[in-house]
Order: structure tokens, then C-alpha cells, then sequence
């Protein structure tokens, strides 16, 4: 799997819209809508949207939580 990272000029790291769909393991639609209900502003590069880092860590978060959840029950 290839991950996409574009860093900025302030370190800070960006990733593409496709590459956080497969390391969360999500459809396209599922995660757009996310993006969206979210209110996630996205940088447009080169016609691909980039995220920042946190967006990603935030949505590996929420899912962590989300399996944990269902583990439990």
C-alpha cells in the first residue's frame, strides 16, 4: 500500500483523499460523508484534496473507539 504525504512549508503533513480512505479501511461515499458532516476543509493540490494530519488521527480515533465499543458489547 502506498501512503501519499505531502509536507508543507510549515512541517506540517498532508495526506490525500485516497490514501486516508484505505488506511481507515472505508468507502469512498462513507468517508465523504464524514468529511462532510464534519465541516473538514480540504487543501485542493494538483486536482486531489489533501487533509491535514490530525484529520486522520481523528478519524483513526473515532474508529478505534467505535470497535472498541462493539467489542465490549
Amino acid at each position: 500500500m502506498n501512503i501519499i504525504r505531502y509536507q508543507t512549508e510549515d512541517a506540517n503533513n498532508l495526506y490525500d483523499f485516497d490514501t486516508m480512505r484505505r488506511l481507515l479501511n472505508k468507502s469512498r461515499s462513507k468517508l465523504h460523508r464524514e468529511i462532510i458532516k464534519n465541516n473538514i476543509k480540504g487543501v485542493r493540490y494538483k486536482n486531489q484534496y489533501l487533509y491535514s494530519e490530525q484529520t486522520l488521527f481523528d478519524f483513526m480515533e473515532e474508529e478505534l473507539i467505535n470497535r472498541l465499543d462493539r467489542y465490549d458489547k
